[in-house]
């Protein structure tokens, strides 16, 4: 049993580094492809299909190929804590109250007006809707389902919000720098990935923690595209 754990242990350390490399390559020397696409939908759509490549392709071969079935041991397939949902569904509402008021009282803005001052709501839900599902197949659903089959639930949540944080820090210390608004955004990513794992745990489904990424990217896109 101890000689299996191991052998376990090493596999995901070589995947988790085999990613970071591959997801480094294509956030720096290779994003010069998405750059030079000038249609922004079709920018997104071939950012979508990378990443899908990358990151859940992947997770899905190494899951068949370690004989489990992924569907269901990346909780896409599971049911629903009802409880768990209803709890989760508040938390995260309080989260991006928080986020909406506190953006309201930095910018100088009412609340209400970041809402209602845009009418293109099904474009910017359309340029955030892939993504999340992409993010969460591998880091809530993979890494973190992995990591707990040796750890407890909540050093596998910060390990793979870390490793979330990780795989947004190429791209955006490469454009920016350690900045402080990029060091204010890392953090804020940690605390996310914290979360969206725990609304995972709370549900014993991935689905919730999906919509509450693509809620979060949804306001974010309000706010600030």
């Amino acid at each position: 049993m101890g000689q299996h754990e191991n052998r376990a242990k090493i596999a995901l350390a070589i995947y988790i580094a085999t990613f970071v490399i591959v997801w480094t390559l294509r956030a720096t020397v290779f994003i010069s492809i998405d750059e030079g696409i000038e249609s922004s939908t079709w920018r997104n759509v071939y950012s979508n299909a990378v990443k899908f490549a990358i990151w859940v392709v992947p997770a899905f071969i190494t899951l068949r190929l370690w004989h489990l079935p992924p569907f269901n041991y990346l909780k896409l397939t599971t049911s629903v804590n009802k409880r768990g949902l209803i709890v989760a569904a508040m938390v995260v509402g309080a989260w991006l109250g928080f986020v909406l008021v506190a953006e309201a009282a930095l910018s100088g803005r009412n609340a209400g007006a970041i809402l209602l001052q845009r009418s293109d709501y099904l474009r910017v839900l359309a340029g955030v809707f892939v993504s999340p599902i992409w993010e969460e197949t591998l880091f809530r659903g993979f890494f973190l389902n992995r990591l707990n089959e040796s750890l407890s639930f909540w050093k596998s949540n910060l390990i793979s919000a870390a490793l979330f944080v990780l795989a947004h820090v190429p791209y955006w210390v490469s454009k920016n720098g350690l900045s402080p608004n990029v060091m204010r955004d890392l953090a804020n990513v940690f605390l996310l990935g914290c979360l969206f794992g725990w609304v995972m745990k709370k549900t014993n489904s991935l689905w919730p923690a999906i919509g509450a990424h693509i809620a979060n990217n949804f306001l974010s896109g309000l706010i600030h595209s």
